[in-house]
């Protein structure tokens, strides 16, 4: 009785911190390093100076064609090639552009995205009811989140289509003064690099663009895969086992969560991965080249289901090796139960071995083989009835796989940043409150203990990330303030056409940045589309139908298992939303502040005449403005990361107390055990570390 009473408090802890707001904002604090706009709306200030000041050059010295040998076809972009300085006003212009449709529109994303939480309790609200009302209601409450995601992403692909616009344009302008100048070779050739770098970036963008769209398209595939795989497992879960069958459901419905990290970082990890390609275009698959990122991303999907099976295989033997007898065999039908986990086992490989390779597909496909290889010792033992079985080895084949799985897994967190505590879906909750005390006590309290350490070290992880993208983000700001400076300290006529060609390579680098988030918003909206789209892609009665005979288990349908998977679904979209709002917030706020007034004022200097004696005070006013506002948002910076930082503690102390509380202790020994496997896990290791050193 004191046990189930442990238990049901763990439970109840677990349920605590597993809260969908909490987990929300967990996410929030994990994608801070990778969606953090106000570290990337530093440049603004700097890019909006840059453009002021190549409108003032307009004013200044003698012009010059670039027109002398223009491009097969002519100029894409360039309008006025017979005039170097008109074409620095189109720059400035077009800059101005982008910046004022950017902040237009984040403000209508903002509004629209304020909607998604109220929707997301609507339909959690319509999953409790019956079949037919979910069947009747839940279509438009579904429908009306993705036409929001669909407008959304409109928005923001209109506004990455600007900053498009403004780039290709100096891209081509520069390329233009290449061929069209002369006695300027080395430089040039920092101009060559530059635009060299700026093609392998699009081409890598391109192809992050193409990757997600099947990525996208394969999310309604794996909502009916999950399916099949729930079918499978319940159509031949052995008698007794339903708690492990129960916890293998839980996994499945795990394996949905889209984690938007993975996302956000789609075109940097695909610009990783084309440079490691035409690097190591001559070596052997995965000998040096970067991870393709949604094989990773579709691997590490599966950690929880290996995970669920290395639970189930450790329940057979206690902690001498003794085999539970009547969990392993039945005699009745002369079945033997752990088939069930061998058969999932072989299933998970197949999946596993059809993905590209990547650095995690070595550890997943030997941990399946681990499997698969502890479930036949198991049937030879059970079906020739022997007796001298070597306990101790039985129990160290099974004490190194679960090792296996917990590395992997804390690999696979690390990797993709998803929660160690993911919510409880609606009638998963229910399932475990009537059968309380009925479930793997030790495996739960083992589990809660791995978490914690795993949420501890991926929060500190998390915390030294945004240290580096902040220390990142100063020095590169201090290099953009630099040339600004050198480009203030000329008289307008000493800027000349190197000092041009400079700023011109800085406006790129500085208007790049700003551009690539928009890109990362684009897919954030594209994932919220894609996910509704794959609940709305087959009606719960088709599902349920399909059902057929299966048995399912005690206290939790099909039924029950449809509506959970589609809750998965729809919290993973509103997580992807609540994201994106925090993000149009932080945005609307900093525009509103400390850029748009520049925007103005840069409008009002491309507007005036070179010879308006109000021409040079409003450069003027624009430089102390645009200086005035790169401090006011590294100060908000500043403000933000020890706030960061206070909520860092705040998740850790929760988790923490609600759960050590609970949880009974473990041995120093043990604990420690469990930190160094996490550490090595994410702290990235090897599969040739793991093999040496577990």
């Amino acid at each position: 009785m004191a046990v189930q009473r442990k238990e049901s408090d763990v439970v109840k802890a677990l349920r605590n911190v597993c809260k969908a707001e909490d987990v929300r904002k967990e996410t929030e604090l994990m994608m801070k390093p990778y969606a953090n706009w106000e570290e990337y709306l530093m440049p603004g200030p700097i890019s909006i100076a840059i453009l002021g000041e190549l409108a003032c050059i307009s004013a200044g010295q003698g012009d010059f064609s670039i027109n002398k040998n223009p491009p097969t076809g002519g100029f894409k972009y360039i309008k006025y090639p017979d005039s170097f300085l008109t074409c620095l006003m189109q720059v400035s212009n077009k800059g101005w552009e982008a910046f004022n449709i950017a902040h237009k529109n984040m403000d209508q994303i903002r509004l629209l995205s304020m909607s998604v939480p109220e929707q997301m309790k609507t339909i959690v609200q319509i999953l409790f009811q019956d079949t037919e009302v979910v069947q009747a209601l839940l279509p438009g409450q579904l429908t009306s989140m993705k036409s929001i995601a669909d407008e959304c992403t409109s928005l923001a692909l209109a506004v990455e289509s600007k900053f498009s616009d403004v780039i290709r344009l100096i891209q081509e302008l520069l390329e233009a003064c290449l061929s069209s100048k002369s006695g300027y070779e080395k430089e040039l050739e920092e101009t060559r690099r530059t635009l060299e770098g700026v093609k392998l970036k699009q081409k890598a963008a391109e192809a992050a663009k193409k990757e997600a769209e099947e990525y996208y398209n394969s999310i309604r595939k794996k909502v009916d895969e999950t399916y099949q795989d729930y079918r499978k497992a319940m159509d031949s879960i052995p008698e007794g086992w339903d708690a492990v069958a129960m916890n293998f459901v839980a996994s499945l419905a795990d394996s949905m969560t889209t984690v938007p990290r993975a996302v956000a970082n789609l075109t940097a990890d695909m610009c990783k991965y084309l440079i490691g390609e035409s690097e190591h275009s001559g070596d052997e698959a995965n000998g040096g080249a970067e991870d393709d990122p949604i094989a990773l991303c579709n691997i590490c999907s599966h950690s929880v289901q290996l995970a669920s099976l290395g639970n189930a295989l450790n329940q057979l033997v206690d902690e001498e090796g003794n085999i539970n007898m009547g969990l392993l065999y039945n005699e009745k039908d002369q079945q033997v139960k752990s088939s069930w986990t061998k058969e999932t086992a072989e299933q998970l490989l197949e999946k596993i071995n059809k993905e590209k390779e990547c650095s995690v597909k070595g550890m997943a496909v030997e941990i399946c083989t681990s499997v698969i290889g502890v479930c036949q010792t198991l049937a030879e033992i059970a079906t020739s009835g022997k007796k001298d079985v070597d306990k101790k080895s039985l129990k160290e084949k099974i004490k190194h796989l679960l090792q296996k799985v917990d590395l992997f897994d804390s690999k696979s967190k690390s990797r993709t940043g998803a929660p160690p505590f993911a919510p409880k879906t609606p009638n998963m909750a229910k399932y475990e409150d009537s059968c309380q005390g009925k479930m793997a006590g030790s495996v739960v309290m083992t589990n809660a203990h791995f978490k914690i350490v795993q949420s501890q070290e991926m929060l500190k992880i998390t915390e030294e990330e945004y240290q580096r993208s902040f220390e990142n983000f100063k020095q590169q700001n201090e290099e953009l303030t630099e040339i600004l400076i050198t480009m203030r300290a000329c008289e307008t006529k000493e800027i000349d056409f190197d000092t041009a060609r400079k700023m011109l390579i800085k406006g790129l680098d500085a208007l790049g940045r700003v551009k690539e988030q928009w890109e990362k918003m684009v897919r954030f909206f594209q994932m919220i589309s894609s996910l509704i789209e794959s609940c709305l892609s087959r009606r719960i009665a088709e599902f349920v139908t399909t059902a057929g005979n299966v048995c399912g288990i005690a206290n939790y349908s099909s039924n029950d298992f449809v509506k959970d998977l589609i809750y998965k679904q729809a919290f993973n979209a509103s997580n992807v939303a609540h994201l994106v709002h925090m993000i149009s917030e932080t945005y609307t706020e900093v525009s509103s502040n400390y850029l748009m007034d520049k925007v103005s004022s840069l409008g009002r200097l491309i507007s005036m005449e070179p010879s308006d004696p109000k021409f040079q005070a409003e450069r003027l006013k624009l430089a102390a403005g645009c200086d005035d506002a790169r401090q006011a948002i590294e100060d908000l910076v500043i403000k933000k990361k020890r706030e960061f930082e206070s909520n860092i503690r705040g998740r850790v102390e929760k988790i923490s107390s609600e759960l050590m509380a609970a949880l009974p202790e473990v041995t120093k020994t043990e604990q420690k055990a469990i930190e160094d496997t996490v550490q090595k896990g994410m702290r990235d290791m090897s599969l040739q570390d793991a093999n040496q050193f577990i």
